[in-house]
């Protein structure tokens, strides 16, 4: 049974030292509008498989947050007992009760992350290029690389002309391969900040003698200036030789050196991860093919810098140890140097990385939530039913890229409230990327629904067609994110607002409570 507390009993929860998950479970436009800092944003939508992956072991103490109606925190506490966590919590009043207990709320998403990109500026002080200047260089022909240090589908949405991708740590590993030589300037860059001045302090205290220089605010300034961007490249680094790579292994070593980096042995994290009343992540920092090839069991794979810019998309526990492997503890070292100063909890290096140990193929399994209530019909078999009502429940962003032809969209919190389940009419047929999260939106309205049997992934490896677009959507996108450039209003204002913002974001976080970085590299 969830127990109530007040908003700031919750808080000294947080402040004891002891693990605890503080999951914000409202819809993400609810929760850009103001939350914690430290909040792991698990929208109820998908709570199930989301909390399994994040907050893996059952005996965490887990800390509900709503708006304050309490209604969800509610229904999200009955869905975790359910799956074994005993130990839940829900502060009163919600988000709103976390402020009027002098709890600081935070707009936006990514807030932590994009808290230390500014944390980092104004320590690091990164050498900063404007798009003119940028632009000039590249129209003279100045002996300059641009590398793009965000994840591929980023890149691909509008980069650089000419730029190579390059995401996270692969700046440093592939560095002598897309750097001719020591007078060739190096202008690291992403979208807005964050990751363009990680990548290039990196690349500095590594010991790199070139000029680096950041993109100051990204592309979105780039285009402020009135440049162009380049779409749909495929300029991506290689994987890296072994010529570039020994170059980077020294660098990454004085980092660990520099910086106090923890390494331990194979039987360290075997014991570490056999300790019931400790969470231990291990995270593998490599690609997702690199990861398929050949991972540690257990391991999730947290490529192209995600784990740093999106950690509750892998971890929700704070106060946790987390582990951080590769090959050739290059990406390892780095990922950990900005895992440790963002104040995360324990972390370490795995020495040696995967080698020499028995490795497990293929992707890691998704957290799956068995649900038996669920009717299920395979792909082709829906194809052939007719007057079938289908209802993608899964996130709307993946029902906008390719659905199931003819089906709606609603979100799994108002799926029960929708008409569409009263209208009557031929079999109701519930689907999601995976089929997951249908089949518990199905197992709570009853009604004889069926889930299509491995959901939209399954469809599209029977080789059916898909239908993309916004057609038939039941309600509000509640799960789908505005970028700045996609606000309504002035685009100019909404992303000078925004950038604004991020700049000044670490000035707002000392002056909402205790900051949670730490500074291990700058004098």
């Amino acid at each position: 049974m969830a127990q109530s507390i007040s908003a700031a009993g919750a808080q000294a929860l947080l402040a004891d030292g002891g693990e605890v998950a503080l999951i914000d479970v409202r819809e993400i436009t609810a929760f850009g509008t103001g939350h914690p800092l430290l909040a792991a944003n698990l929208p109820l939508s998908a709570l199930e498989p989301a909390v399994l992956a994040t907050v893996p072991r059952r005996a965490t103490r887990v800390v509900l947050l709503d708006g304050g109606g309490g209604g969800e925190a509610a229904l999200a506490a009955a869905r975790l007992e359910t799956l074994g966590y005993d130990a839940v919590h829900i502060p009163d009043g919600g988000a709103a009760g976390w402020s009027a207990a002098g709890g600081a709320l935070f707009p936006e998403i990514e807030v932590p992350a994009k808290g230390f990109g500014a944390f980092a500026r104004s320590l690091g002080r990164p050498d900063f290029i404007d798009p003119p200047e940028l632009a000039r260089w590249l129209e003279d022909g100045e002996n300059c690389v641009v590398l793009d240090s965000r994840p591929r589908r980023e890149y691909g949405w509008g980069n650089i002309p000419g730029s190579t991708n390059a995401p996270g740590a692969d700046l440093l590993r592939c560095f002598d391969d897309l750097v001719p030589g020591p007078e060739t300037k190096v202008v690291v860059n992403c979208m807005s900040g964050t990751r363009g001045i990680l990548g290039g302090l990196s690349l500095r205290f590594a010991g790199i003698g070139n000029e680096i220089r950041v993109l100051h605010h990204g592309t979105r300034n780039w285009l402020l200036h009135g440049q162009e961007l380049e779409t749909a490249a495929t300029r991506f680094a290689d994987p890296a030789t072994a010529k570039s790579v020994e170059q980077a292994r020294p660098r990454a070593a004085r980092i660990a050196e520099a910086a106090g980096i923890a390494r331990i042995d194979h039987e360290t994290l075997a014991r570490w991860r056999a300790e019931r009343a400790r969470t231990t992540y291990l995270f593998d920092v490599r690609t997702a093919d690199e990861f398929a090839a050949g991972h540690l069991d257990g391991a999730v794979n947290a490529p192209e810098g995600t784990l740093v810019m999106s950690p509750e998309r892998y971890f929700a526990t704070l106060g946790a140890r987390h582990v951080v492997c590769d090959d050739d503890e290059v990406r390892a070292t780095v990922t950990a140097l900005w895992l440790t100063m963002m104040g995360w909890g324990e972390v370490a290096v795995l020495a040696g990385g995967i080698a020499g140990a028995p490795l497990a193929t293929g992707p890691a399994p998704a957290s799956v939530v068995q649900v038996d209530a669920a009717h299920r019909i395979a792909p082709g078999d829906l194809q052939e039913l007719a007057g079938a009502r289908v209802i993608d429940v899964g996130h709307s962003d993946a029902y906008v890229a390719g659905h199931v032809p003819g089906a709606a969209w609603c979100s799994r919190t108002a799926l029960a409230e929708t008409p569409a389940l009263r209208d009557g009419g031929g079999p109701l047929v519930l689907t999601s990327e995976d089929g997951g999260v249908a089949a518990l939106a199905a197992a709570e309205i009853g009604a004889g629904a069926l889930v299509l049997e491995g959901g939209v992934q399954a469809w599209r490896r029977a080789g059916l067609p898909l239908e993309a677009g916004e057609g038939r959507l039941l309600g509000p996108r509640v799960d789908h994110w505005l970028a700045s450039s996609e606000r309504p209003g002035d685009l100019r204002e909404n992303v000078e607002a925004y950038l604004d913002w991020e700049v000044g974001l670490f000035d707002d976080i000392r002056a909402g409570g205790p900051v949670p970085y730490r500074n291990l590299i700058w004098t």
